[in-house]
């Protein structure tokens, strides 16, 4: 168990015989009782109250482990938890807490309190943070102990020192012969771990305005007792490190919403901002248009101008370059003619495209043709090249057709010039 820091008027409610009580402290440290009911929830809870878990809803357990090494001290505990029954199905599903009570010859006595997992909603509450059993709420004495009336029956728990060693419940209805031997043996168990180091006293503290009759108990011949009206709660210096696992879900649940609306803010601003940067970029864009225009404006005769002294250029390039002479794409398509399987039957040239047709022998005999004629890199510069389906004519010829349109002549809606055309 650690400490955590607690607000000194955050409420402190606890079971009792019949239902819970809520207490309140002043700045004084003075308690007082400030109203009563049958669930805590009747109560009122906040953030920054502190919950007593009644021993009915608890597990307690002592133990001694090696004291070599504290950071083993959890390891230890769930180990001893699991061989007896209260670990649940992992260690994350195991709420747990524990502190030392006393070191001795190298061996270290621990208390451990386990929370089931299955505890009820009346037990806890979403707002409120910490947790302690309810004896951890008692101002029992140093080396006694405690038996007092809860949740319509008796528990006990022992102190060894000033710590809390072990509660649980009792199963006799009434403090009588029966109840006096139930805490004997306790305390024997206790003593026989080497647990105790005084035989305890015990103080049994009743819930009312009559003290209840101990006759029968004192008559028993078992152990001494005294009676004390149940008094105000005190706030544990340390809460529950631990707290209940359902707790712990909506905690989760509600981080969980706090990050989905806090990414859902960030994603409103981004969109937000993105929105202005948009509404900034088209007033940019809009400006830079219209800036744009104008210069454009300025500069038409002069490109327009040149715009019709590169047409002429363009237009007589076919005209000047040599690679583009009919006779010379003649000659760059016929080498790549393989030496057998291949005949040229058009071959037809205009400014803006050159046409062949072919027959062959077989399909990857013309695939060869196409690919050779494709990769030539003088015929490459200045035609595209696409190839229709190779289909066949007869039994044993396939005919092709290849057309090469040009890179550098402008695209026209009639084709003007020369067609060199020759039949092969």
């Amino acid at each position: 168990m650690t400490t955590s820091r607690h607000s000194r008027r955050g409420a402190l409610l606890r079971p009792v015989g019949v239902g819970w009580q809520r207490w309140e402290q002043a700045e004084d440290g003075a308690w007082s009782l400030r109203g009563e009911g049958a669930e805590p929830a009747a109560l009122g809870l906040a953030a920054g109250d502190l919950l007593a878990v009644p021993v009915r809803r608890a597990f307690s357990l002592a133990v001694w482990v090696p004291a070599e090494d504290p950071g083993l001290f959890a390891d230890l505990v769930f180990t001893q938890l699991e061989l007896r029954g209260l670990a649940g199905r992992s260690r994350e599903t195991t709420t747990f807490a524990w502190e030392m009570v006393v070191e001795e010859a190298g061996e270290a006595l621990l208390h451990a309190v386990v929370l089931p997992p299955n505890l009820g909603a009346q037990y806890w509450h979403g707002e409120v943070r910490d947790y302690a059993v309810s004896p951890a709420c008692l101002p029992l004495e140093p080396d006694s102990a405690g038996v007092w009336p809860e949740e319509g029956g008796w528990v006990a728990a022992v102190k060894r020192g000033d710590k809390l060693l072990h509660f649980q419940t009792l199963a006799e209805p009434s403090p009588e012969g029966q109840m006096a031997l139930e805490v004997w043996l306790m305390l024997a168990s206790l003593e026989a771990g080497g647990m105790l180091a005084a035989s305890p006293r015990v103080v049994l503290y009743y819930d009312g305005t009559e003290a209840p009759d101990l006759s029968s108990w004192q008559a028993s011949g078992g152990l001494p007792v005294e009676s004390r009206p149940l008094p105000p709660p005190v706030r544990p210096a340390g809460a529950l490190e631990c707290i209940p696992l359902p707790v712990q879900e909506v905690q989760k649940s509600r981080a969980a919403g706090r990050r989905r609306q806090k990414i859902a803010l960030v994603a409103a601003a981004g969109y937000f901002a993105l929105v202005l940067l948009v509404a900034a970029y088209t007033g940019w864009l809009a400006w830079r248009a219209h800036a744009l225009k104008a210069e454009v404006s300025g500069s038409t005769a002069a490109v327009t101008q040149i715009q019709a002294t590169m047409t002429t250029w363009r237009d007589l390039l076919p005209a000047l370059d040599p690679k583009l002479y009919p006779l010379e794409v003649l000659f760059q398509v016929a080498a790549a003619l393989p030496e057998d399987g291949v005949r040229l039957t058009l071959f037809q040239m205009s400014p803006r495209e050159v046409m062949i047709n072919g027959e062959v022998t077989s399909i990857p005999v013309a695939l060869r043709f196409q690919e050779a004629v494709t990769q030539n890199q003088d015929l490459a510069e200045f035609f595209d090249w696409t190839s229709d389906q190779v289909v066949p004519t007869g039994k044993s010829n396939f005919k092709f057709q290849m057309r090469g349109v040009s890179r550098v002549a402008p695209a026209t809606t009639e084709e003007e010039g020369t067609i060199e055309s020759a039949n092969l």
